[in-house]
Parts: structure tokens; C-alpha cells; sequence
């Protein structure tokens, strides 16, 4: 796993971390204090392993990957943060390492960050088909080649997922998935072909 040193932080903070600040004012009654702003970010932490469970080990251990991530979103502080590549696990608890012993601890310097909130999320990475989806004539079930059979990548449920922190409550109970939804049903959506065969977008049998 290679580790983000210091001295690409500048790099990162301009091409990795996108943060907007989002005014949410608009809707305020006349005589009423008006909402503060609101930032949002996104960041592609890169925080997965090869192996389940992997994760949580490092960030109970110490990471100098976590630590540099953490060190960066301490510097742009926004106030609602997507980590995306996040592993997940059903108890929590990588986020809740990641929350408490990075994020809420100073990294190089910069004030600590405290999200009371943050919500993990079940993906399709790692979750096995049971299909031949890379059509090599095998469905994987090991290694790699399970991972280009699963919904989508990732070589063990859970693997390269994402998180969500943040200092508002999130209204869990709004949340929609589009997990089940399949491709093949978006309206125009573009469908592989196997340029081996006449027929057009039949990568997929039917």
C-alpha cells in the first residue's frame, strides 16, 4: 500500500479534496437567523486493503496513510465529508477508528475535527454475481478473478466502499439505495458489446 507523503499535500489539496461551500439560506424567514453555511466535501481517501478486516487492524495499530488524509481534511474542515475506497464492516468500526483516533486528534499541527455523526454504507464492491460478468468462460471465485465477476470490483464484500461524516444529524431514515438497480434498466443506458459477435451490446448473455 503506497503511503501519501507530506510534501504531496499540495497536489492533493488541489486535485483530490473538493470542497463547496453551499449556502443554505435561501429558504430563512424574514426576522429569523439565517442558517450558516454549509461545506461539503468529497475525498478519495484510497483507505482499503487486500484483505477483510484488514483495515480496522491498521487503524487500531496506527497509519501514516490515515494520518495524512486526516492531516488534510483538518486543513479544508468542511462540515459534511464523503470518504470514498473506505472499506467497509458491519460493526462500524473502521469509521469509528478513523473518526476518533484521526480525524479527532491532531495530525502535523492542524485543530482536530469531531463529526458526532457519520453513517458507513453497504456497496456492490466485492458482492458476488454468481455470473461470468467478465466473460472469460469462469466465474471467479477467488482473488481477482472474483472481483471481475462481483457487482462490482472488489475482492471481498465490502472492499472499497465509502462513509459519510458529519457535524449535522443525517436523516438515516431518507436515505435511498440504488444497489438493485440495474444498469441495463437506465433509460438509454450504453451496454457492452463482444466485438466477437455480430450483434450489438451482447457482452452480457440475456
Amino acid at each position: 500500500m503506497p503511503i501519501i507523503r507530506r510534501r504531496a499535500l499540495p497536489i492533493l489539496l488541489a486535485l483530490v479534496l473538493a470542497v463547496i461551500a453551499l449556502p443554505i439560506t435561501a429558504g430563512a424567514r424574514p426576522g429569523r437567523r439565517p442558517h450558516p453555511d454549509v461545506r461539503f466535501a468529497t475525498f478519495n481517501v484510497s483507505l482499503f486493503r487486500a484483505e477483510r478486516g484488514e483495515l480496522v487492524a491498521d487503524l487500531r495499530a496506527g497509519d501514516e496513510q490515515a494520518r495524512t488524509v486526516a492531516e488534510i481534511v483538518q486543513l479544508q474542515r468542511p462540515d459534511v465529508l464523503l470518504v470514498n475506497e473506505f472499506d467497509y464492516d458491519r460493526r462500524g468500526q473502521a469509521v469509528r477508528l478513523f473518526g476518533d483516533r484521526y480525524l479527532g486528534v491532531s495530525q502535523g499541527g492542524r485543530a482536530p475535527i469531531r463529526y458526532p455523526y457519520r453513517t458507513a454504507f453497504r456497496s456492490n464492491t466485492g458482492v458476488a454475481s454468481g455470473f461470468d460478468l467478465n466473460n472469460d468462460g469462469v466465474i471467479g471465485t477467488s482473488g481477482r478473478a472474483y472481483g471481475d465477476d462481483a457487482f462490482g470490483f472488489g475482492e471481498f464484500p465490502g472492499q472499497y466502499a465509502f462513509a459519510i461524516y458529519s457535524r449535522y444529524p443525517i436523516a438515516t431514515e431518507a436515505i435511498r439505495t440504488f444497489q438493485h438497480f440495474r444498469w441495463a434498466d437506465m433509460p438509454g443506458a450504453l451496454l457492452p458489446d463482444d466485438p466477437d459477435t455480430p450483434a450489438p451490446a451482447d457482452w452480457y448473455s440475456p
